[in-house]
């Protein structure tokens, strides 16, 4: 293995309570239930719709469009403050001495998620961050293969970290390794259930990338 395809959103990003949040202002925006991290994390797929169909939300009566425009306005107010999961900078600047090339592939919209990086230092450490190239629901496989081919990657010498049932499944797709973590959006419970491995700490991850 010889690059890393980091997910940014919960597996760098410290940013589930922070998604909780932003559901529930709009939840109380537009008088719906409020959920707790526990539901987010038992609900939170890809696409993001299917995740608000089932919390039991109404999308004929409740846009979608308005929704996510609502989220996305409040996401990108606080986005940077949260900050990186402690301790991820330094385990990505240890990777690199090591040898380790790695990217960013996200569902977030890339202007935003590339000033994000920028702002919390992850840049100069990435050989490219790929994101959506506005905010629709283009495919993120499409944007891993196109990152993989612009960097002129075998997928057998990728690994793909992420923190959610979608990115296991994004992995097979890519034809990648795939390693989760359960600090982000889906509950460990889901993530044991793909049969990949799951690192509870950045610590048992750098091991766990070192000797694959």
């Amino acid at each position: 293995m010889k690059h890393i395809i980091w997910d940014f959103n919960g597996t760098l990003l410290s940013d589930a309570q922070l998604g909780v949040d932003c559901d529930n202002y709009v939840f109380d925006t537009l008088g719906l239930e409020r959920i707790t991290l526990g539901d987010y994390r038992a609900h939170m797929t890809m696409p993001v719709r299917d995740f608000y169909t089932s919390l039991g939300v109404d999308l004929n009566i409740y846009k979608y469009e308005t929704i996510s425009r609502l989220w996305l306005d409040r996401f990108n107010q606080y986005a940077v403050s949260v900050g990186l999961v402690p301790g991820a900078l330094d385990t990505i600047a240890r990777l690199k001495k090591k040898g380790f090339t790695q990217s960013i592939l996200s569902a977030s919209y890339e202007k935003s998620l590339t000033e994000q990086c920028e702002a919390l230092g992850l840049a100069p450490y990435m050989q490219e961050i790929s994101g959506l190239g506005d905010e629709s629901a283009q495919k993120k496989t499409d944007i891993g293969r196109a990152q993989m081919e612009r960097l002129g990657l075998r997928a057998k010498d990728c690994v793909l970290v992420g923190d959610m049932v979608a990115d296991s499944e994004l992995a097979d797709h890519l034809g990648t390794d795939c390693v989760l973590v359960p600090w982000g959006h889906n509950s460990e419970a889901r993530l044991e259930r793909t049969g990949r491995r799951v690192a509870r700490s950045l610590g048992e991850l750098e091991e766990i990338l070192i000797n694959l």
